[in-house]
């Protein structure tokens, strides 16, 4: 079996990476916690890899990501840079590491419509995560074995419940009314699509690319998600709607990943259903308080 190592284990794409991978009888997987693998520590980092030989590398620990509110956001750049630059130091002692990425990395201040890879850089990002994820983009472009999984908007169980798609399922089954701050497109990716090209493009012999779009490559807004919704389970929630017109854009190509992976998306709608049922069957868990804190 080949040995895998995951950084950021206890995140919503951690979690699923875990649950995922550890019922494969061709992975080992180990997710060390912060305290067992201090990835911002360079020595901590060369001692893990030298006393564990791992195949591939799952690089998906991220500092401060807006949720943690002990974190200090004005170490998010350096901390960030350091817990790739750590593990890109050493690339020499695994075959393969695979790094989240962000669509970010094209600047969210303007719409970001359907781009493709080799639209990053045309703007430099303004903001500091934006700015993170591009330099160490541009970084994993020069690698030998280094690659970037990019990712705009991903869904599913385990995400935070302040996340549009689980928000709304949730509110729609305590019935709420379901809000937004202002319509917007979106590229939504369920996690199992997610972790299906995740296990495939281990497979792969040699990638053409550095970077990938990890995209389902479908735009679809806000206020019809709702809609969807309200299609699927009989009901009909108010949709609120706090100010006009639409956000910026945020979607982009898939067609170098399909290019490489045959991959068989999950319908939309069933996806959606899917992660209803699942927070159905566990509304008795659910602290509703935190959808309004």
């Amino acid at each position: 079996m080949k040995k895998i190592l995951l950084t950021g284990g206890s995140g919503f794409v951690g979690r699923n990476v875990i649950e995922y991978f550890a019922n494969s009888n061709k992975y080992e997987i180990l997710a060390p916690s912060s305290k067992e693998l201090n990835c911002i520590d360079q020595e901590a980092v060369y001692t893990y890899l030298k006393n564990n030989r791992f195949d591939y590398i799952f690089n998906f620990a991220v500092y401060g990501d807006g949720l943690d509110k002990s974190k200090d956001p004005t170490k998010m750049l350096e901390y960030n840079l350091r817990m790739y630059l750590n593990f890109a130091k050493y690339s020499d002692m695994y075959d393969r590491m695979i790094y989240l990425g962000s669509g970010a990395e094209f600047n969210k201040q303007f719409p970001i419509c359907s781009v493709k890879e080799e639209d990053v850089g045309k703007i430099i990002p303004s903001e500091h995560y934006g700015l993170m994820k591009y330099t160490v983009n541009r970084m994993i472009e020069k690698s030998d074995n280094i690659y970037n999984f990019r990712l705009f908007g991903i869904f599913g169980k385990y995400e935070p419940f302040n996340r549009f798609i689980s928000n709304v399922c949730i509110k729609s089954i305590f019935d709420l009314p379901l809000t937004m701050r202002q319509n917007v497109y979106f590229d939504y990716l369920f996690i199992d699509d997610f972790l299906q090209i995740l296990d495939k493009f281990l497979e792969l012999d040699a990638p053409n690319y550095h970077s990938y779009n990890i995209v389902s490559g479908k735009r679809v807004d806000l206020q019809s998600i709702c809609l969807l919704l309200n299609k699927l389970t009989n009901k009909e929630h108010r949709i609120i709607i706090c100010k006009e017109g639409l956000g910026n854009e945020y979607t982009a190509s898939n067609e170098r990943i399909c290019n490489e992976i045959d991959i068989k998306y999950t319908p939309f709608e069933e996806s959606v259903k899917w992660l209803y049922n699942y927070y159905e069957s566990i509304k008795s868990e659910i602290d509703i308080g935190r959808l309004l804190y």
